[in-house]
């Protein structure tokens, strides 16, 4: 099952940037980004929104992996 840890990795490599520079894209740390894609922990709403809005994608994509 596709996660939203899955999604911000998938993007993430999609754009071609590493986790240190989305982090410093974002005003995050490179943790963050990390911990993120690995599932340990998930973003807060407001870096969802950060998140969303960098990667163009809609929140819905973005939490539940709805494109429409």
């Amino acid at each position: 099952m596709d996660t939203i840890n899955d999604r911000i990795y998938s993007l993430r490599i999609q754009a071609g940037i590493s986790q240190q520079r989305l982090a410093d894209n974002l005003n995050l740390s490179r943790r963050a980004i990390s911990l993120w894609e690995t599932g340990r922990r998930t973003p807060d709403i407001p870096s969802v929104l950060l998140l969303a809005g960098y990667f163009q994608v809609s929140l819905d994509y973005l939490i539940k992996g709805s494109r429409a």
